[in-house]
C-alpha cells in the first residue's frame, strides 16, 4: 500500500479525526457501590432497595456493562437495567444548558410557535427561547398555558436528564400532569408519554402512578404498547387498581354508555368498581391470573424517540406475566362488565338492556349477590319517597337508633305514667321523681333477660366478636357472616345494613360506625 493509499483510508479514521477527551462520570453517581437485588428474594428482598435508581447508581465503566436487577411486584416479576458506556455523547451538551437554564425566567409573553423533531435549546430564537420560559415557569406553578408539541417535549427532556435537580417523584407527578391538561389539544403526546413514563418509573424504580392518570387511564392502557406496566399494581389498587384491569382485560368500555353520565356517573363507578372487584378478586388470588403463568421477557431501548444523554440512555429487559395471551380471562371479564352495567340499567331506570353471550355461573353469583342488597336499599327508598305526605307525619324521626336514647323515652314513660296514676295513698304522698324511679327500677330489673337476647340480635358470640375485629381492628368477614350481620341489623336494630364491601374486603358503613360501636360497648 502506498503512502497517498494509506493516508485516503486514514481520512476515514474517526478516532484520529475527533479530539481525544475524557469521559466524565456520570453525573447521576453519588453513591461507589451498589448492592445488586438478588431476584429470587421476590418480596421478601430488602425494602431499601426499591430505592435504588439511576440518581445512585456508580459512574459507568468505560469497558464493562453497569447491570441493576430488582423485584418489581404486581404482574412484572423484575426489571433489569443495562447501561453501556457510549463513545461518543451526541447529546453531552444539552444537560450542561439545561443546569444552566434550570432557574431561568423571562416576563410574560405571547406566544411564539415552535416545531422541532428533536427539540432543543440551541434551536430556539429569541421569541421562543422567552415564551418556553414563560410557558415552563406558568407549568411549574400549576398554570397549563398554550404551547405546542415541542415545548412540551422539550421540557419532559429536562425532567428525564435531570433527576439530580428534579427528584423523580416530582417528575412523576409534573409528566402526568401536563400529559393531562395538553392530551386533548396535541393527542400524539399518548404515544410517547405513555412509553416515557413507564421507562421513567422503571429506571427510578417507582410504582405506576395509577392515582395520577386515573381519568384517561382507559385510553392509556389501549394506547399502551406494553399494557402490564399499567396493571403492575392493580390488584394493590384499590378503586384506581380495579379500574385499570378492566380498562385492560375488558373488551367494553362501561363508561362510554350514556347511562353513566351526568347524575348517575357516581352510581355506575361506584357499583361497577365494587361488583367487579369481587370478580377479578376471585381469579387473581396471589397476583395470579387464568393464565399458565409463563412469564415472558421484553427488551428494548428505554426512552425511545426522545433526547437523552449517555448516563440517561440504558437497555430495559422486563420479565413480566402477559395477560394479553389468555383469551379467556378476556371474555370472562367482558361478560362480566356487560352483566353489571345490565344491573345498573335497571338501578336507575333504563329498560334497555346489552345482550350477553357467555357468561360464567360463578360470576352471575358474584354479581347477583353484590346488586341484592343494592335493590333491597333502592326499594325502601323509592317506597319512602313514593308514600302520601301525610303518612310521612307517622313515620319516625329520621335519626338512627340508639339505647340510650331508648331508655330516656321509658324514663320520660314512666314519669307521665307516675304522675296520672296514683295507686295508694302512700305512693300519693311521694313525689314524681321518686315513684318513677322506682318504676323504671322495677322495669329494669325484671327485664334483664329479655333485653339481653334484644341486644344480641340473635347473633352468635363468635358472629359477635368477629364483627367487633371488623370494627376496631379492620378484620374481615365471611360472606355468610356478611349476610347474617347485615339481615340482624336489617331487622332489629338500625334498620339498615350496616357492611358494604370496598372491593377488597367488608367494611363498615361510615354513616352507622358509631351506632355500632355503641352496640357492641352495651354489650360488654
Amino acid at each position: 500500500m502506498t503512502d497517498l493509499d494509506k493516508e485516503k483510508d486514514d481520512f476515514w479514521d474517526l478516532d484520529k479525526i475527533v479530539p481525544k477527551k475524557k469521559i466524565d462520570p456520570s453525573p447521576f453517581a453519588t453513591v461507589s457501590q451498589v448492592k445488586e437485588h438478588n431476584v429470587s428474594g421476590g418480596d421478601n428482598a430488602d425494602s431499601s432497595e426499591r430505592k435504588l435508581s439511576f440518581s445512585n447508581m456508580p459512574a459507568r465503566s468505560k469497558t464493562e456493562d453497569t447491570v441493576h436487577e430488582y423485584p418489581y411486584g404486581g404482574l412484572i416479576r423484575c426489571v433489569t437495567i443495562k447501561r453501556t458506556v457510549d463513545k461518543y455523547d451526541f447529546y453531552g451538551n444539552f444537560r450542561k444548558a439545561a443546569l444552566i437554564y434550570y432557574d431561568y425566567k423571562t416576563p410574560k409573553c405571547e406566544f411564539t410557535p415552535y416545531y422541532s423533531y428533536m427539540p432543543q435549546y440551541s434551536q430556539l430564537n429569541s421569541q421562543q427561547k422567552s415564551y418556553y420560559f414563560y410557558w415552563r415557569d406558568e407549568i411549574r406553578r400549576g398554570h397549563f398555558i398554550k404551547c405546542d408539541y415541542s415545548y412540551v417535549y422539550l421540557f419532559v427532556y429536562e425532567i428525564l436528564n435531570l433527576p439530580d435537580k428534579i427528584e423523580p417523584k416530582d417528575g412523576i407527578r409534573l409528566i402526568c400532569r401536563i400529559w393531562r391538561e395538553y392530551r386533548k389539544d396535541l393527542p400524539r403526546i399518548d404515544a410517547y408519554f405513555s412509553v416515557w413514563l413507564q421507562d421513567y418509573c422503571f429506571v427510578h424504580n417507582l410504582p405506576c402512578p395509577i392515582s395520577e392518570i386515573r381519568d384517561f387511564i382507559f385510553d392509556v392502557i389501549a394506547g399502551a404498547d406494553f399494557k402490564e406496566f399499567y396493571l403492575s399494581d392493580s390488584l394493590g389498587g384499590g378503586a384506581d387498581g380495579i379500574e385499570a384491569m378492566i380498562a385492560y382485560l375488558s373488551d367494553y368500555d362501561w363508561r362510554r354508555t350514556k347511562y353513566a353520565e351526568g347524575e348517575n356517573a357516581e352510581i355506575f363507578r361506584n357499583h361497577m368498581l365494587g361488583s367487579l372487584g369481587l370478580v377479578i378478586s376471585r381469579y387473581f388470588k396471589g397476583g395470579k391470573a387464568l393464565s399458565s403463568g409463563e412469564y415472558s421477557i421484553l427488551k428494548r431501548d428505554a426512552f425511545p424517540h426522545s433526547l437523552c444523554t449517555h448516563a440517561v440512555k440504558c437497555k430495559l429487559e422486563i420479565e413480566y406475566l402477559p395477560l394479553a395471551k389468555d383469551e379467556r380471562l378476556r371474555a370472562l371479564v367482558t361478560g362480566a362488565v356487560r352483566y353489571a352495567e345490565n344491573k345498573l340499567r335497571a338501578l336507575v331506570g333504563v329498560k334497555s338492556r346489552l345482550g350477553i353471550k357467555d357468561i360464567d355461573d360463578d360470576v352471575r353469583y358474584i354479581i347477583d349477590g353484590y346488586f341484592d342488597n343494592i335493590f333491597e336499599m333502592e326499594r325502601r327508598r323509592r317506597e319512602r319517597e313514593c308514600s302520601p305526605e301525610y303518612e310521612r307525619l307517622y313515620d319516625a324521626e329520621d335519626k338512627a337508633l340508639s339505647f340510650s336514647d331508648a331508655d330516656e323515652i321509658e324514663r320520660a314513660s314512666w314519669t307521665t305514667t307516675a304522675r296520672l296514676v296514683v295507686e295508694d295513698d302512700e305512693e300519693g304522698d311521694k313525689s314524681d321523681a321518686e315513684i318513677s324511679e322506682e318504676a323504671f327500677t322495677k322495669e329494669e330489673s325484671t327485664s334483664v333477660s329479655s333485653d339481653t337476647e334484644v341486644c344480641t340480635l340473635g347473633l352468635s358470640l363468635e358472629d359477635i366478636a368477629a364483627l367487633s375485629a371488623l370494627v376496631y381492628d379492620g378484620g374481615d368477614v365471611s360472606d355468610d357472616l356478611f349476610e347474617r350481620i347485615n339481615e340482624a341489623f336489617l331487622e332489629s336494630f338500625i334498620g339498615d345494613i350496616i357492611l358494604e364491601h370496598d372491593g377488597e374486603k367488608y367494611t363498615v358503613i361510615e354513616d352507622y360506625r358509631e351506632d355500632v360501636e355503641k352496640w357492641l360497648t352495651d354489650l360488654n
